[in-house]
């Protein structure tokens, strides 16, 4: 018997965590959150107490809440085994734990797990991992994420994690052929060329500055953040940027083995203008880049009131917004008008995920018999369930859905 059952992420844009039960055992693939103010059984997975004392162990692709900060809620259930994970995750993830529990109690939303629970989680380096993992590559979407290959009830089953091979920086390995494919489909239904979307995020920022406004540009200190703040640098802009994003940009260039060969790498340990404590308006008109991609911090927050009454200045969100944030809500055109928001907001997606025509693609290498999609609600998978399945393909997208063998 193998039973592989969506907790969590499958035809939802988050809180991805998936359940693997063989007649000998049982692991859970990731254990993340959905980013938003929400009911308990909205925000965290599907969880139960005989599932978390039942595990055998848990495998995280990378660090991000959406795929790690039900972790301590997992344990309080009754949890007590292995977390494996690349050193890279391991070191981490607890900041990403600690910031999803801050956020949550700042916004008294009712948290399932005593803040002990978060010094419970027992991260074991992935080398050590059981051997029913055989296999496991760079997935491209962070400093040490990853996808994994299992041999578990005489199938091999693939998760991807989040995966890209368009970004920038981070480089990421050839998936390799399974019985099983878990995949992230975040850009369901779209169609994104990354090249452009560079060209584009250039214009903007060259045509506000020109203006004599400023562009606020909010980030994850990791991953696309890195590769936005280079990328704008090599256009000679003039730039002020948080030190999270210089010292993770430093970090990473010494992580050969996780990152591609650029020229975008030249001078990156320069000194760029660093932004200070309290929120500053730049002297002459700059980029300014600070860390959470969502807008929840407070440096994030103290920019955009700086900026926010002025007409010529522009937000721009590169990435997925939880409901609820304040990134999600200046891209609402209502807010907007009744909190009189002046600076331009623009939406522009900067790849990290797979798009469409990339899951077609990838299901099409990997050849496997099943797919469950996750990373998007399922109203958007619709056309993408339908090409699979035209290519004789058993698709599974929806939260409790399984995958069965008898």
């Amino acid at each position: 018997m193998l039973e592989i059952r969506a907790l969590g992420g499958s035809g939802e844009d988050s809180r991805n965590c998936f359940l693997v039960r063989w007649d000998d055992g049982s692991i859970l693939l990731d254990c993340g959150v959905r980013r938003e103010i929400a009911a308990v059984e909205v925000v965290y997975p599907l969880l139960t107490e005989e599932i978390a004392k039942n595990l055998n162990a848990v495998f995280l692709s990378h660090a991000h809440e959406d795929h790690t900060a039900a972790l301590p809620y997992l344990y309080h259930l009754g949890y007590g085994g292995k977390v494996y994970a690349t050193e890279e995750t391991i070191s981490l993830t607890p900041g990403f734990l600690r910031k999803w529990h801050d956020y949550a109690q700042a916004n008294k939303e009712i948290i399932p797990f005593d803040e002990e629970d978060i010094n419970k989680v027992h991260f074991e380096k992935i080398t050590d991992a059981p051997s029913y993992l055989i296999s496991r590559g760079r997935s491209g979407h962070m400093l040490g994420s990853q996808w994994y290959l299992f041999s578990i009830a005489g199938k091999r089953i693939l998760y991807t994690g989040d995966i890209t091979f368009d970004g920038l920086l981070m480089a990421a390995d050839e998936l390799p052929e399974c019985d099983i494919l878990i995949i992230d489909c975040a850009y369901a239904s779209k169609f994104i060329n990354q090249k452009n979307s560079y060209e584009k995020l250039a214009e903007i920022a060259l045509n506000t500055l020109s203006n004599g406004g400023n562009l606020l540009l909010p980030v994850p200190a990791n991953g696309r953040g890195i590769d936005m703040y280079l990328y704008l640098k090599k256009q000679g802009l003039n730039i002020l940027v948080d030190a999270a994003v210089i010292r993770n940009t430093v970090d990473l260039r010494r992580q050969t083995e996780w990152v591609k060969e650029s020229d975008l790498w030249s001078d990156c340990e320069d000194v760029v203008t660093v932004t200070g404590k309290e929120p500053v308006r730049p002297e002459v008109p700059s980029v300014i880049i600070v860390p959470d991609g969502m807008m929840t911090t407070a440096k994030a927050q103290g920019y955009y009131e700086l900026l926010r009454n002025d007409s010529k200045s522009r937000i721009v969100i590169t990435g997925h917004s939880a409901r609820g944030t304040l990134a999600d809500s200046i891209q609402i055109e209502d807010y907007r008008k009744e909190n009189n928001i002046l600076a331009g907001v623009e939406k522009l997606t900067i790849k990290v995920h797979p798009d469409e025509h990339d899951v077609v693609d990838l299901v099409r290498m990997t050849k496997p018999e099943k797919v469950m999609l996750f990373h998007a609600k399922e109203k958007n998978c619709t056309e993408l369930k339908k090409k699979l399945r035209e290519k004789g393909k058993e698709v599974s997208c929806s939260i409790r859905n399984t995958i069965k063998y008898d």
